[in-house]
């Protein structure tokens, strides 16, 4: 195996350890953290224990998905890993349904998170919160500026004794896409409503009480249908196709790569499909000039499906 395969194949076999450059840490305190808490995101709270994380989105009022979160539960705090660019939207957004409620937020610039994926990935000890990004199993951690150099060093020597290590920017994007698992700021984002992202399976609960944008997905859920939907796709050829590249179906335009990345001889990636040319529908697809096959939509993908198993 080349070095970016191998990687590759400790994510998903044995452990990789990345620190997420890309997300950032809010804080939520106060009294009432929790309960307001469960208003303002999508998933389940309720119950939730110090050690617990849980994946869920912010929401705008019209339901489209503002930013992804994990939430850290701690005995006094909830840490929100958000994506690091939308910190000052999340911060507006969220303040801005603060109304009696005692809730304190903090952007924390100090605290920097490091996760372990893979089966092994709980083997890694110290003080932490489950976080299966890829539907394989992981843990993550937040450290400090002081701790990071030391704590780093730690979780990659576990990693190592374990058959795996650190692992590249591209091994990590190449992971995410044969998983069938999306990333925030790359396959969706705020114009994106959580149907058509795929994530619904382990990002949304509808059976919880109301919540910011609540209404505009239980009606997509139960009413109507996304007006797009995110698939994996097999493409002919070993070079991949850029992000925002046209897929077709005929002469007819019926969709967009956000992701694609090299897999073997051919390529694999996600991409939009509008609604009414899902496979029951076309026979032909096309991406470059080169066949493409839609092997599934994103919410029964390896990354989603299992990540939400319990």
């Amino acid at each position: 195996m080349t070095g970016i395969e191998e990687e590759v194949h400790w994510l998903e076999n044995t452990v990789g350890v990345r620190v997420l450059r890309d997300r950032a840490v809010i804080t939520v305190g106060g009294d009432d953290a929790r309960d307001w808490l469960q208003g303002q995101i999508t998933n389940q709270l309720e119950g939730a224990k110090p050690g617990d994380s849980i994946y869920g989105f912010v929401l705008t009022l019209k339901g489209r998905i503002l930013a992804d979160v994990w939430a850290l539960f701690r005995e006094a705090e909830v840490w929100l890993d958000v994506p690091r660019h939308q910190v000052d939207a999340l911060l507006e957004r969220l303040d801005r349904y603060i109304i009696m409620e005692d809730v304190d937020l903090k952007a924390r610039d100090d605290l920097h998170i490091i996760t372990a994926q893979g089966p092994k990935g709980d083997s890694i000890d110290g003080e932490g919160w489950s976080s299966d990004r890829l539907g394989v199993g992981g843990r993550q951690w937040v450290v400090t500026n002081d701790d990071m150099p030391a704590e780093h060093d730690r979780i990659v020597s576990q990693a190592n004794a374990l058959g795996g290590g650190e692992v590249s920017d591209e091994a990590w994007s190449r992971a995410h896409v044969r998983r069938g698992r999306p990333r925030f700021g790359i396959d969706f984002g705020e114009k994106t409503y959580p149907q058509e992202s795929g994530l619904t399976p382990v990002a949304v609960s509808f059976v919880k009480g109301c919540y910011i944008g609540q209404e505009t997905v239980v009606m997509l859920e139960n009413r109507g249908k996304a007006p797009k939907v995110l698939w994996q796709w097999k493409i002919e050829g070993p070079e991949p196709p850029a992000a925002r590249t046209t897929i077709m179906s005929g002469q007819t335009k019926v969709g967009q790569v956000t992701s694609a990345v090299r897999d073997g001889a051919h390529s694999v990636g996600l991409g939009y499909l509008k609604r009414g040319h899902e496979p029951a529908n076309s026979t032909q697809w096309t991406i470059e000039g080169r066949p493409a096959v839609p092997t599934g939509p994103v919410e029964e993908s390896p990354g989603v499906r299992k990540a939400g198993m319990t």
